[in-house]
C-alpha cells in the first residue's frame, strides 16, 4: 500500500466519502496515525530522503489505460461487481467517459507462473478546460482481508503523505502528491453497508478540497 508508479495504475485502487455540501480540510487530517477498524494507518516523519514518484503520465495516458483491456459498460459491471458500484453526482467537471474494464494480470506460486487472473474496475474520466481527474474503483482484497481477519495491522506510509479521517463518514483515506508535479492522487478506503471494501482513487491536477468534493459525490448503487 506504498506509493505506486503511476504504470502500475491498475494494482492499487480506492474509495470514497459520504459528504454534502463545502468541504473543509481539517487540522486532523495531517494526524501521524489514523486506526480504521483494526487498520491503523501512520504516517512516518518527514524525511529529506524520501521523495514522491515522479509523474509521467497524462491525461491521454489515462484514457488509453481506461480502454486497455476487455472493457464493458457501467451497467453491466454493476451486474457482477459483487457490491454495490458507486456512482456519482453531478460535479463542476463534465464525466467524459465512463466504462468497467476487464484487465488480466498472472500470479506467481513456488516459483512458477500461474494460471491468468481477471480483475475488474471502473473507470470514470472528468475533464474541462486544463482541470482533469480519473476516478478508478474496485473491490480492495488487500484491505478486505486485513478488516476480515479481525487483527491489528498497521500500515507506515512515507512522510510526504497525508490520512485523513473523512469528516462525517466512516471513511479513511491517503493523499498523495507527484514530485514536480500539480497531480495528486487521493485514496479512499470504503466499508460498505454489506462489510465490504471498496476502493476509489482519484487522480488528478485537483486541489486537496476538490478531490475531495469529488470523492464526496460518488454514492453507492443498490444492488
Amino acid at each position: 500500500m506504498m506509493g505506486m508508479n503511476l504504470r502500475s495504475v491498475y494494482a492499487t485502487f480506492f474509495l470514497t466519502a459520504a459528504l454534502s455540501g463545502p468541504v473543509t480540510i481539517y487540522a486532523e487530517e495531517a494526524s501521524q496515525n489514523v486506526i480504521w477498524h483494526n487498520l491503523e494507518i501512520t504516517i512516518k516523519k518527514t524525511s529529506e530522503t524520501e521523495k514522491p514518484d515522479a509523474l509521467t503520465s497524462t491525461l491521454e495516458d489515462y484514457q488509453r489505460m481506461s480502454k486497455g483491456g476487455k472493457v464493458i459498460t457501467t451497467e453491466e459491471t454493476q451486474k457482477v461487481f459483487e457490491a454495490p458500484l458507486y456512482r456519482p453526482a453531478p460535479f463542476r467537471l463534465p464525466l467524459l467517459s465512463s466504462n468497467g474494464l476487464y484487465t488480466q494480470y498472472f500470479t506467481l506460486k513456488d516459483g512458477k507462473m500461474g494460471a491468468p487472473v481477471l480483475k475488474l474496475n471502473h473507470w470514470d474520466i472528468y475533464q474541462k478546460e486544463g482541470e482533469w481527474a480519473v476516478v478508478i474503483q474496485d473491490r480492495d482484497t488487500y484491505t478486505q482481508a486485513i478488516l476480515d481477519n479481525k487483527t491489528r495491522v498497521r500500515d507506515e506510509y512515507p512522510g510526504y503523505m497525508k490520512v485523513m479521517q473523512i469528516p462525517g463518514s466512516d471513511n479513511v483515506a491517503t493523499l498523495t502528491p507527484f514530485q514536480n508535479s500539480e497531480i495528486q492522487r487521493l485514496t479512499v478506503h470504503i466499508l460498505d453497508p454489506q462489510g465490504k471494501v471498496i476502493r476509489l482513487q482519484i487522480i488528478g491536477n485537483l486541489s486537496d478540497q476538490d478531490l475531495i468534493r469529488l470523492a464526496a459525490a460518488y454514492k453507492p448503487l443498490s444492488s
